[in-house]
Formats: structure tokens, sequence, C-alpha cells
């Protein structure tokens, strides 16, 4: 049944109180999904949200719409995101709030018919932590925007309790062992570092802008193939045979449509940042039904995204030394970037058939397991991991019998 819709300014200051409570006190006993609800009911009246939803990571990356107030019982379980898919998927895989005016004109937003969310277009969505770990999504909407940042504190502060909820099924610190297929490189222990795919959307300012943004976007490009050369020549002169993996990713460093369909879309007008994110999406579409040539479209997404990053001066995520990558996909210029940072290892919830870099990975001798479930129900940054790349074994919070066995 779909929420009325309220204005937000005769919601008394009372029934928010009054929801307060109730969200303190909790449900009474019932289903995961009924006690989700029951808190998103409560946190639809306290934040002033017509529209309040749970998505809950489960599987290798799957986001289940488990619990909501504002749309049919009958959506639940059956809307399902990605990680890093619409403005959901990203805010998990940035592990960033992310608020929006209108979804409508947003890149990364995904249209559901069942939900016919156009009529509440203005977005927060929130992920859920566990210490480091991401448990899921809160996501609220409303008719019109902005979401202000005192929004997002009250949001945050509610949201303890479905964070507590989830928790209880995979309790922080818990030892688990997750299972995937291993390249056979061996053991290793070290902290996970999860990799982000989504672009920066921050524009550059003040003395970093020149009078030509033109000649910026170009300087980032130049500068980006670069270092790509740089790293691939310094994996050749390490391995004894030709990687075609390697040579492709960094073909795509080479490809100058890329930067040619950049400055068309300055032309016409587009920001830098939402420019790259349109190219990102162009070629993905356009491999997508060339068979195995589509998994490069996610090295063409980490070029574009390095790109990004040096053009608005951000200094992207660096892998340091003893850690092991955990991504969705691992792409062969992320694989080319962790080696040479240090890396220890790679995760990677998808199967190696689509993770252009697994062969790479494995020609460098970096242990690491693929097609690994429950990947992102269980491994935030900096949770410690040990991996058994010959078995496909992984112990996550190995104890220290575990760890022990793993540097025999």
């Amino acid at each position: 049944m779909t929420a009325p819709r309220v204005p937000l300014q005769l919601i008394a200051p009372s029934r928010r109180l009054e929801a307060a409570l109730r969200l303190a006190a909790g449900p009474s006993a019932g289903s995961v999904s009924a006690t989700l609800s029951y808190l998103c009911q409560q946190l639809s009246a306290l934040c002033a949200s017509p529209v309040a939803s749970v998505y809950v990571l489960e599987d290798r990356d799957d986001l289940v719409l488990r619990g909501n107030h504002g749309f049919p019982d009958a959506v639940l379980g059956e809307v399902r995101l990605k990680v890093g898919q619409g403005i959901t998927g990203t805010a998990l895989e940035t592990m960033r709030p992310m608020t929006v005016d209108d979804a409508g004109v947003v890149e990364q937003f995904e249209y559901f018919p069942q939900l016919a969310e156009e009529r509440y277009p203005a977005f927060l969505a929130l992920p859920l932590l566990a210490g480091p770990r991401p448990r899921g999504v809160l996501v609220l909407q409303r008719e019109k925007g902005p979401f202000s940042e005192a929004d997002v504190l009250l949001a945050t502060a509610a949201s303890r309790a479905i964070t507590a909820v989830l928790e209880a099924q995979h309790p922080q610190g818990a030892n688990l062992l997750l299972h995937g297929a291993g390249n056979g490189r061996g053991r290793v222990l070290g902290a996970a570092r999860v990799l982000s795919r989504a672009l920066p959307r921050r524009q550059r300012t003040g003395d970093l802008s020149s009078e030509d943004p033109h000649s910026d976007l170009m300087n980032a490009f130049t500068a980006e193939r670069e270092e790509i050369r740089a790293l691939a020549e310094r994996a050749r002169s390490v391995l004894h045979d030709r990687v075609r993996e390697l040579e492709e990713a960094a073909t795509v460093a080479e490809d100058r449509r890329l930067q040619e369909r950049a400055v068309e879309h300055l032309s016409a007008g587009l920001p830098p940042s939402l420019a790259l994110e349109r190219i990102a999406a162009e070629f993905a579409r356009t491999l997508a039904s060339h068979g195995p040539a589509a998994r490069r479209a996610v090295d063409v997404e980490a070029f574009l995204g390095g790109v990004a990053h040096r053009h608005a001066g951000l200094e992207p995520v660096r892998v340091r030394r003893g850690e092991l990558i955990v991504a969705v996909h691992v792409s062969g210029l992320s694989a080319l970037r962790a080696w040479a940072s240090g890396a220890v290892g790679a995760l990677c919830a998808g199967v190696a058939e689509d993770a252009t870099g697994a062969p790479v990975l494995t020609a460098l001798g970096v242990p690491s397991a693929f097609g690994v479930r429950q990947l992102f129900d269980s491994v935030g940054n900096g949770t410690r991991l040990a991996l058994d790349s010959d078995s496909g074994e992984i112990y996550v919070n190995p104890t220290a019998a575990q760890a022990a066995s793993w540097r025999r």
C-alpha cells in the first residue's frame, strides 16, 4: 500500500517523537523482512520521507529489497541491484551517502517500473556499515529535495537499529569460511582493500583549473596513459610469456576514440566528469554484444576512472603493500596497479571468465580467488583475510591458529 503524500511541514514534531520511541523499542518478533519493514515505517515518520527502503547485501554482490514502507509488499525480494548499480548500489560501492534532488536526470539512476519511483525523485541513499563491513543501504525518498546535512545525520543515527538487525545474522568479527575458484598461487594473509568503480563527480576548482577545460582534460588523459605504459612495461619485464589480457588492457589506454569522444561531449556542453561517465556507458553498450570482448568495458571504465580522478585533482585509492584487493569484477588495469602497489592477493565476487584481471594476476603470481559467494556480505575495508588460492578457501577474521598455519 502506497504511503500518502504528506507535506513535510505538516509532520508534527510529536509524530517524530512517537516514531523515535517506537524505533528505539523495536518490533515484535517476526521475520527479518517484517522487522525491517517495521523499522522502515518508523524511519519514514521520523525522517519525513514517504518512502523508506532497506536493501540488504546478499549472495555475491546483490542488493535485495528486504524492507520497505511506501511501496507494495509484493516488491520485497523482487527488486535487486548489483553493487555499483544505480544510486543505491553506488552508495554502497563508494561507502558514502548519496543525495539526489531529481533521480531522473542522474546517470546512475536505475528505473524499476513496479516501483514507479518517479513519484519520489529526491533520494538519500545511506550505506549501512557494521564496523568496516558493508551490510546494505537505507534509501529515503521524497517528492522534493534537497535532503539536508541534518537529514543525513538523523538518518544515520536512526539507521543503527537496522544495522543491528543485519549484524545479528553475521556478527562483526565472526570467523567465516568462504569458497571460490583459486588460481593456484599459494597462501597469503592480509587486510582487505575494497576497490570502487565509481567515477568522481567533483569538478576542478580554483588554482586547479586553467582557462581551457579541454586542455585540462587532455592533460589528464596524457598523464594516465603514461602511467599505464610504465606499469605495463614493468610487468612485461618480469613475465616470461606474453599475457593477452595485459596487452589488451594496455591497448585501452592508447584508444584515441575515448579522448575524441570526450572532446565531443565537452563541446556539447557536458561537464568533464559526466562526459567520462557517458563514454564509459557508451562503450559498455557497444561492447555488450561482442561476446568475450564485452569484458573490455571494465578496462575502459577503469581507465576513464583514472582520468576522472586526475582531472578532479583527487588522489585515487591506492592499494597498500600487504593488502588483498576485493572487487566485483577485477579489470586488467586494476590488477596491474594492485600488483605494482604491492597487493598480496585478490578476491573477486565475479567468476574468472568475467574478469580481465584474472589472467594478469595469475601470470604475475598474485594469489587470487574468483566467484566468491557472499564476499561483500562478509568483507569490508580492513577485514583480516587468509586466502588459500590452491583450495579456493578464504577465512574471514582468521583465528590465531589459522593465521599461524598460513605462515608455515
